[in-house]
């Protein structure tokens, strides 16, 4: 079985601890992906740098991610906008399949 997976590059140049609370486990977007029983969960990683963060979230399918996605469009775009003065630049990275 393989694992729809997202992969995001964010830039943080002011407050890394409020970005890192804010899409870390803890925080609303993980929250509120975690509501949907095909989200597998995320991974947040730093880059030595101390600016540059990846995050992965993983999915069943990409298909369970669009669906979701359209469902909740209020939602995603109410948290694009709460979230989107913790970076200088989000950049998607690509779609993978995982591979187990």
């Amino acid at each position: 079985m393989s694992m729809y997976c997202q992969a995001w590059k964010f830039k943080v140049s002011s407050d890394q601890a409020k970005f890192e609370q804010e899409y870390g486990r803890t925080g609303s977007w993980f929250k509120f992906f975690e509501s949907c029983e095909d989200y597998l969960g995320q991974d947040l990683m730093k880059e030595s740098d101390g600016q540059t963060y990846i995050l992965v979230d993983k999915w069943m399918s990409k298909e369970d991610y669009q669906d979701f996605v359209a469902e909740n469009k209020a939602e995603v775009d109410q948290l694009d906008e709460k979230t989107s003065s913790l970076y200088d630049l989000k950049e998607g990275l690509g779609e993978f399949e995982l591979l187990q």
